[in-house]
C-alpha cells in the first residue's frame, strides 16, 4: 500500500504518523458523486496520539474547499501507540478534474504528519456523442474497432450460409 499515491511536503511535521488510502493516483469521478477510500492511519510513536483527517479541494494550486474525515463521529480521533487503524469513508466532492488531497494532523504539535492525493478525472465519452462513460478515447476507440469486427463477421457468416443453401 505504501508508495500509492503518497504525497510527502517538506512542511510535514514526519515521524508522528503515516497515513495511507485506496485510491490511485487518478479516479475517475462526476461531479457531486461520492467517493469510496479506505484509509489507514498508522501511530509510529510509543504513545497514544489524537489525530484528525483534513480533506482538501484544489484546481491549478488554488484551494476550492476543505473538510474534515469525520470517525466515529468526531473530527479528532486515538490511535494506539505503534498501532493502526483503517477507516472505511465515503467523501462527496462536487467537482471534478480537481486534486483530492488528505492530511493527516497530530493533536499535540498540531501539524500535518502525513499527506496522500488523488487526482479526481470526470468521465470521458465512450462514443463522440454518446452518454458519458469511465472509459478513455483509446478504450472506446479499440472497442468500436472490436464490435465492427464482430458485426463484419456475422454478416460474412450469414451469407455463406444463404450461400451454402442455394
Amino acid at each position: 500500500m505504501r508508495g500509492r499515491s503518497v504525497t510527502r511536503a517538506a512542511s510535514l511535521a514526519g515521524d508522528l504518523g503515516d497515513l495511507f488510502w485506496s485510491l490511485g493516483p487518478s479516479v475517475s469521478h462526476p461531479a457531486g458523486g461520492e467517493i469510496f477510500a479506505r484509509i489507514y492511519v498508522a501511530n509510529v510513536t510509543d504513545d497514544d496520539n489524537q489525530y484528525m483527517l483534513l480533506a482538501t479541494v484544489t484546481r491549478g494550486g488554488s484551494k476550492i474547499t476543505e473538510f474534515p474525515i469525520r470517525v466515529d463521529g468526531s473530527t479528532w480521533f486515538t490511535v494506539g501507540a505503534n498501532s493502526t487503524v483503517r477507516i472505511p469513508s465515503s467523501m462527496e466532492v462536487a467537482y471534478t478534474d480537481v486534486t483530492l488531497t488528505l492530511e493527516l494532523y497530530e493533536r499535540v504539535s498540531n501539524e500535518a504528519t502525513d499527506s496522500v492525493s488523488t487526482a479526481l478525472v470526470g468521465y470521458l465519452p465512450a462514443f463522440p456523442g454518446g452518454p458519458g462513460t469511465a472509459i478513455p478515447d483509446l478504450m472506446s476507440s479499440l472497442i468500436m474497432m472490436m464490435m465492427v469486427i464482430m458485426m463484419m463477421n456475422m454478416i460474412m457468416k450469414t451469407m455463406k450460409k444463404k450461400e451454402n443453401e442455394k
